[in-house]
């Protein structure tokens, strides 16, 4: 049996639910600030690529409450692919017309690559999209175990965007905790 790779290690360990507290902090008075709290699920579905060794449906749903009063029930979904061929995790948007008749969801396009490194903090992962004029900076903080061994994964992780353009000018910070049902043991 080979060895798991710590990018592989990660994609597994995302497997599952979550819930999730996120800030978002708006320069501009027209994109809102606030907290949302919600619970997130990583779902396994079958590959929609031959070179794409497993996906990952990830789904969230929340509510955010902004500085100014107002509070908003929100969702989304992205896939999340993982491939062996190049050790690589990527995030990719769901085609809108399944996402609305709660279909199969259909993979639409790349959001970014995960580039996975080793650092100070731990293992991170890091990418970048162009959505039209505004750019997107992701930076994913993963607090994978010192030895992952069978059945053992994060159990919280994290992940910033920085988004800056002509139209938005925002930093979001989510913080995930994983979820044990009562029928799981304690480690």
């Amino acid at each position: 049996m080979s060895a798991k790779t710590p990018t592989a290690a990660i994609f597994e360990s995302l497997r599952g639910s979550w819930r999730l507290r996120r800030s978002l902090n708006s320069v501009l008075p027209g994109f809102p600030s606030g907290l949302f709290e919600g619970t997130a699920t990583f779902t396994p579905r079958q590959p929609s690529a031959h070179s794409i060794a497993a996906e990952l449906l990830y789904a969230e749903q929340g509510e955010l409450k902004t500085e100014n009063g107002f509070t908003l029930k929100a969702n989304r979904k992205y896939i999340y692919r993982y491939s062996a061929d190049e050790d690589k995790i990527s995030a990719w948007f769901v085609k809108e017309e399944t996402k609305q008749n709660h279909g199969e969801e259909e993979v639409d396009y790349l959001f970014h690559d995960i580039e996975t490194e080793f650092s100070k903090q731990g293992w991170v992962g890091k990418g970048e999209h162009l959505c039209e004029r505004d750019m997107y900076w992701a930076y994913y903080e993963f607090r994978l175990p010192k030895v992952v061994e069978e059945g053992q994964g994060m159990d919280v992780f994290g992940v910033r965007y920085k988004v800056k353009g002509p139209q938005k000018d925002y930093t979001s910070d989510t913080a995930y905790e994983r979820t044990f049902s009562a029928s799981l043991s304690v480690r």
